[in-house]
Formats: structure tokens, C-alpha cells, sequence
């Protein structure tokens, strides 16, 4: 319970933290952010019902969870141009970790087996758009983003071995927390300090 009162707490923080700190002229990705964050929050609270017994608030909390990825997926979309071949061993790490993530659980699911595979699609998503930002934005606004997401998926993990697998497994009160918050702080840090990739800049001079 208190978990979820914390992580309730940081988005909302972050929230505010991202509103009185932002120069985002898009008015369009800054309401992506606000509205992944506001999901986020949300979702935390509909979580925290879902554990008490009802399974509704516990799917309305993974659907609030979804869009939020999705929002931060969106967010990081780019028109850039790109190889497929450049995408074949992040799609081969893709396929991996959700087989690997799937085997453990699958036994378990029943009910869950296709939300939690649509979760794990949409985590997916957001690690590839975070990774298609290369040298459309600066690097410390990247490398941020991206450990971010890393962060996050291993919250995502760590959250869904707890769940249908072992329910004291990798010390997950606080594992999953950390892990949580450092993805969340990461992420909107990112986002503030981005800017165009100078290279990216340099072309469009030319």
C-alpha cells in the first residue's frame, strides 16, 4: 500500500515539476507528457483498489498504465528515416525478452495472458521510439530518455515476476520503486533538457 501511495505522490510531483519547468513551445508534446504523468497518477491509484480485491480497478489501472506508455511513445515518435537492418538486433532483443518474460509467467496468467501482452507490446514501443531519437536530439537529452525506459522495463519486470510468479522475488518493495522513480525522473529530465541534435542542425544548414 504504501508503494503505491509513493509512486501516487511522485507523479503528482513530477507533475508539477514538469509544468513549472518546461520551455516546450509544441503545445502538443508537452500535452503528451501531461497526459502520460496524469495517467500515471491514476493509474497508481486504481492499482492500489486492484490490490484490495477488484479485479475492474486492477484493469482500468494496467489500460491507464498502457496509455501512458503510449502517450510517451507518441511523444518520441520522429520522422526520421532509418534501416531496417539498423533495427533487426534491437527487434531480435524485442522478441527475446518477451518470450523469456511470457514462459515464466504464462502457466499463471489465465485471464491476464493477453493484456499483459499487449503491456509488454507497448513497452516494447516506447523502447523503440526512445532509441529512434538518435541524432534527432542532443545526447544527454537521449542517453537520459533512454536509461529512463531501461529503468522502466525493468520496474515492468521485476512487477510482473511478483505477480504471477513469486511474489517475494528480487526484493521488489523496494526494487520495484527505485526502479519506478528513477525511470520517471529520468525520463521527464530528459525531455526537459532536450534540444535538436547538433548534427541534425548542421545538416539543415548546409
Amino acid at each position: 500500500m504504501y508503494r503505491y501511495l509513493s509512486k501516487t505522490l511522485l507523479s503528482f510531483s513530477l507533475l508539477f515539476f514538469y509544468l513549472i519547468n518546461t520551455n516546450q513551445s509544441d503545445a502538443r508534446k508537452k500535452n503528451l507528457i501531461i497526459i502520460s504523468l496524469a495517467c500515471f497518477l491514476a493509474g497508481d491509484v486504481f492499482f492500489i483498489a486492484g490490490n484490495s480485491g477488484n479485479t475492474y480497478h486492477f484493469l482500468i489501472a494496467a489500460a491507464l498504465f498502457i496509455i501512458a506508455k503510449v502517450c510517451y511513445s507518441v511523444r518520441f515518435f520522429n520522422n526520421k528515416d532509418f534501416k531496417i537492418s539498423k533495427l533487426v538486433p534491437f527487434l531480435l532483443f524485442c522478441f527475446c525478452y518477451m518470450s523469456v518474460i511470457m514462459s515464466i509467467v504464462y502457466n499463471e496468467l489465465g485471464f491476464y495472458f493477453l493484456p499483459l501482452l499487449l503491456y509488454l507490446f507497448v513497452v516494447m514501443m516506447l523502447m523503440q521510439f526512445a532509441y529512434l531519437r538518435s541524432n534527432e536530439v542532443n545526447l544527454q537529452s537521449f542517453w537520459l530518455v533512454i536509461f529512463g525506459v531501461v529503468a522502466s522495463m525493468v520496474a515492468d519486470s521485476i512487477n510482473i515476476l511478483r505477480m504471477f510468479y513469486d511474489a517475494d522475488i528480487a526484493y521488489n518493495k523496494i526494487t520495484i520503486m527505485f526502479f519506478y522513480c528513477l525511470s520517471q525522473y529520468l525520463i521527464i529530465i530528459g525531455v526537459l533538457n532536450e534540444t535538436k541534435s547538433t548534427s541534425k542542425l548542421k545538416s539543415i544548414n548546409v
